[in-house]
């Protein structure tokens, strides 16, 4: 006897993959802080743009492409949150220094 059961299954398309979902994730960051270097505002908003901007833009995609149900584009999006959480602590390390050194 043949199984037709597994011929009947349709083949799942591709929902994106690791690379692509890290690119965006990446090309929007650096969008973000972008902005935040280039637009002159409050001191404190440009750096919580450069510093947050990884992590906001990959972590938004993630939970984004996570309900759509995206799982390949979701890691690639979570590697660049991590790497963007690591910019993000030194940024603010390099900003309380600096205002620090302000003060002396």
């Amino acid at each position: 006897m043949v199984d037709v059961k597994e011929e009947s299954q349709p083949k799942e398309e591709s929902k994106g993959g690791f690379l692509s979902g890290a690119g965006i994730s990446l090309l929007l960051g650096l969008t973000m802080i972008v902005i935040g270097i280039n637009f002159h505002m409050a001191t404190l908003l440009n750096v919580m743009f450069i510093a947050f901007g990884l992590p906001v833009a990959a972590g938004s995609l993630a939970l984004m492409w996570k309900r759509s149900g995206k799982k390949e584009m979701v890691n690639g999006a979570k590697m660049i949150f991590i790497i963007g959480c690591m910019v993000a602590i030194g940024v603010i390390i390099w900003f309380v220094t600096l205002l620090n050194s302000l003060g002396n």
